[in-house]
């Protein structure tokens, strides 16, 4: 079977009670940081509102050229004013017909105010760059998901939490002051890195408060708040639809105010300051946690000593000379740290990491490579759908509010199942599930006419979404699963990159389904089903300690081939 695993923190997660008072308050207020992320995120679909029934406004403009076809639409008897051109004739046939663009600009089906979409012009030839605002935002998420991870592994969670909230927060106010689309653009860009920067880090903190027997509960906290962030972004939308867009979008940017509360009240990872040796901070966790949940912290130390490397803990304990004036003096004594235990923590220093080492470990480097395959497909299909939502036959609010709804039952079905069958298995029937359902719902969008097709249309795609958020949230728990602790952010992020990719073409499926309504469900759910095969070529991380190594995960597959593990179908 070979040794335990290096730098367990379970056993002292376990010591300090695992479903304490402090863990639960600590992970309810990091995840609160899922309203601005998810509102930022989103909140296109509703700002960016999508307007398919415009034409060219008639004379008002003043420019030269305007003035000049005034005087053709003065002398003509015949004028027709189509979705993107102007046409000019002196009588109702096209023989002498002649076309020119909306100078005059358009008339919309709603007030210009209420969308970017119809304030920026962002229809007929620059039709496209509606779409690219929801790109700009994903590509930013990607460039953002490994900047981001990287410094949080590099300094910590809870800073690179804080400052990324602070920034969606003075980023999102911008967006409501832009002055053009180009401007817009790059502030979305901005959003999304930093929405990433929120996310990687808040599913990273989630996932290391608990110990293996209960990390899946971090994925029903986090999935069930992810989704009625979601949905509650329909009710704002709803109560905001008379209101000019930037207003709707200072009401969204207000939320990561948050940020504030979580600077004084969200702890540092424990298992990031043990690995990176923060003695101070370390040992003032330790205390809170221990004054919160009412248990022996004499007890809690000694158990970290018995499962921390030695180097760490020496760091950790010598030097410690300045005593914390804001915690109880009743838990401010540490137990002095004997010889035995440095020694057993020397053994056991965590080594940097970098992501060149992902690339230097064929184990990791071929679960990365399909865990980014799984988050291409995985963003792809969760954007596809929200993009399409309101498309979709129906109310617009009350469709994509369906649709957010639509993440909240494979929250608790994931919960349920996931340390029963493993995460594997846990994870395959969401993708299935998502691909079925778009599949389906591009057939039954061919038949639009019919009022039975359109409405089993909406069904298939809301089960669709039931897949695609499930999918969702399993890779995200799984991901970080797979990698050590200094990597472990930067790996995620990564994945998240890969996911950013898909995310960036599905703006555009509106589009597709423009030429040919059954494409964009054949295209997404052909992908779907081929991530159900290749994830079987993943470990089974199920009942297994966070690695703090390397080393552990390369134990991971030696116990596995000394069991003979049939789950396991990487090689050495």
């Amino acid at each position: 079977m070979g040794r335990q695993d290096n730098g367990n923190i379970d056993p002292t997660l376990r010591a300090l009670g695992s479903l304490g008072r402090y863990q639960m308050m600590q992970i309810a207020i990091i995840s609160l940081s899922t309203i601005g992320s998810a509102y930022q995120l989103l909140g296109n679909i509703f700002i960016g509102r999508h307007v398919t029934s415009y034409q060219c406004a008639g004379p008002g403009n003043d420019s030269s050229q305007a003035t000049e076809l005034s005087a053709l639409i003065f002398n003509s008897s015949h004028v027709t004013y189509g979705q993107c051109e102007i046409t000019v004739s002196n009588d109702n046939f096209s023989s002498d017909a002649q076309q020119y663009p909306c100078v005059y600009g358009y008339d919309y089906e709603f007030r210009r105010d209420l969308s970017f979409r119809t304030e920026f012009d962002l229809v007929c030839d620059r039709k496209l760059l509606g779409g690219l605002a929801q790109t700009f935002v994903i590509m930013g998420q990607g460039i953002g998901a490994v900047i981001a991870s990287a410094f949080s592994d590099r300094f910590g969670r809870k800073m690179v939490l804080v400052l990324s909230q602070l920034g969606l927060l003075t980023f999102g106010v911008a967006v409501g002051f832009a002055p053009s689309f180009s401007v817009l653009a790059v502030l979305k860009f901005m959003l999304g890195a930093l929405q990433q920067g929120v996310v990687t880090t808040s599913v990273t903190m989630s996932l290391e408060m608990f110990p293996a027997e209960y990390r899946s509960l971090k994925t029903l906290i986090g999935s069930t708040f992810w989704g009625v962030c979601s949905a509650s972004l329909a009710l704002l939308a709803y109560l905001m639809q008379d209101y000019n867009w930037r207003h709707l979008q200072f009401l969204l940017s207000a939320m990561s105010l948050v940020a504030v509360g979580q600077w004084w009240y969200v702890d540092e990872s424990l298992r990031w300051l043990v690995a990176n040796g923060k003695k101070e901070a370390t040992l003032k966790v330790l205390k809170r946690a221990a004054r919160t949940n009412r248990v022996d912290l004499d007890h809690v130390i000694k158990t970290l000593e018995a499962s921390t490397t030695h180097e760490e803990m020496e760091t950790l304990t010598n030097g410690d000379q300045h005593q914390d004036k804001d915690l109880p003096t009743q838990v401010t004594s540490i137990p002095e740290v004997d010889e035995e235990l440095l020694h057993t923590l020397e053994e056991k220093q965590t080594k940097k990491l970098t992501l060149l080492d992902l690339f230097r470990n064929r184990r990791l480097l071929r679960n990365a490579a399909l865990m980014w395959f799984a988050w291409f497909t995985c963003a792809f299909t969760f954007f596809a759908l929200y993009m399409m939502s309101t498309s979709l036959h129906g109310d617009r609010f009350l469709n994509y509010f369906l649709t957010a709804l639509m993440e909240l039952p494979p929250s608790i079905l994931f919960y349920l199942v996931v340390d029963r069958v493993g995460r594997k298995w846990a994870t395959r029937p969401f993708f299935a599930l998502a691909g079925l359902g778009l599949l389906c719902s591009g057939i039954f969008r061919m038949y639009a006419e019919n009022t039975a097709m359109r409405t089993l249309s909406v069904v298939s795609a809301m089960l669709g979404m039931v897949g695609a958020s499930g999918m969702f949230g399993a890779i995200f728990f799984f991901t970080p699963e797979l990698f050590p602790t200094n990597m472990r952010t930067q790996a995620l992020g990564v994945a998240s990159l890969a996911g950013r990719c898909g995310g960036m073409i599905a703006p555009f499926m509106n589009n597709l389904a423009d030429i040919a309504v059954w494409a964009p469900g054949a295209l997404i759910s052909s992908l779907c089903f081929l991530v159900v095969v290749v994830i079987s070529f993943l470990p089974e991380t199920k009942g297994r300690e966070l690695p703090n190594t390397v080393e552990d995960i390369e134990l991971w597959y030696q116990a596995e081939e000394e069991k003979g593990d049939g789950n396991s179908t990487v090689t050495k």
